[in-house]
């Protein structure tokens, strides 16, 4: 395993990646896309621990700071969705460009980001499929009339969310034709039990696979109830890329 620690310029911001590679490389790559005010190790950890998985299997990883987070230049409060989805194609292109079956992994805002991204134009024929971690659709947002927002100790632009909103991504699941892992807790406390059960019904018209898992919050899963999420969309990954 051999990993590789940039930065790449990307319409003029410098962003961090992490890409990590097997002994052999067999060209398939998962691309993860980190939530809301996160980082290229994902919750808990999760991308790094679902890496050294893929790795075992043959897969390479991308993992990235999107711009204005992480390691990533610019400032939080400059964040803007439309850019994180910019960056994502950007990564997919690119590594569809060398030769890899590329694969998408979202979680929050980035799986929202995730779904955009697979439905546009240029990539959403090349793509087989996608992993959804809790994604927030966004669709229900209303603007309270405030420019600026602040959690988590991070302020940031309120029209990253109208961004989001705008993206449509309901319309986004009707236009993928890949195949769709989707995953959510239970108790899931940033996004309600209706909207998750609309993106889950969005999925199972498409005779796609989705998890609820039981007790669980938006993220930072059990320890154990995560390395079951990891072995099952491995075996999906499998699946899809053979077809």
């Amino acid at each position: 395993m051999d990993s590789q620690v940039s930065f790449e310029t990307i319409k003029g911001k410098k962003i961090f990646q992490i890409l990590t590679e097997p002994d052999s490389s067999e060209k398939k790559i998962v691309i993860m896309s980190h939530g809301f005010r996160g980082s290229s190790i994902g919750p808990a950890r999760t991308f790094v621990d679902f890496e050294r998985l893929l790795v075992q299997n043959g897969f390479s990883t991308l993992r990235f700071d999107q711009p204005c987070g992480g390691n990533s230049e610019g400032d939080y409060v400059d964040s803007s969705f439309n850019e994180w989805v910019q960056t994502t194609t950007y990564f997919a292109e690119k590594y569809l460009d060398l030769g890899y079956k590329v694969i998408l992994l979202g979680q929050s805002m980035g799986a929202t980001t995730t779904m955009i991204v697979a439905a546009k134009e240029e990539v959403k024929d090349k793509i087989p499929c996608i992993l959804l971690w809790v994604p927030d659709p966004k669709s229900t947002y209303t603007n309270e009339g405030n420019e600026i927002g602040e959690e988590g100790g991070q302020k940031y632009s309120e029209s990253f969310w109208q961004e989001a909103k705008d993206a449509n991504f309901f319309t986004c699941i009707n236009d993928y034709e890949g195949g769709i892992h989707l995953v959510y807790g239970e108790h899931d406390k940033y996004i309600s039990e209706e909207l998750r059960k609309q993106v889950i019904e969005e999925v199972k018209k498409k005779n796609q696979p989705y998890l609820v898992l039981p007790g669980q919050d938006h993220s930072s899963w059990d320890f154990d109830l995560a390395q079951k999420v990891y072995q099952e969309e491995l075996d999906f990954i499998k699946n899809n890329i053979k077809n």
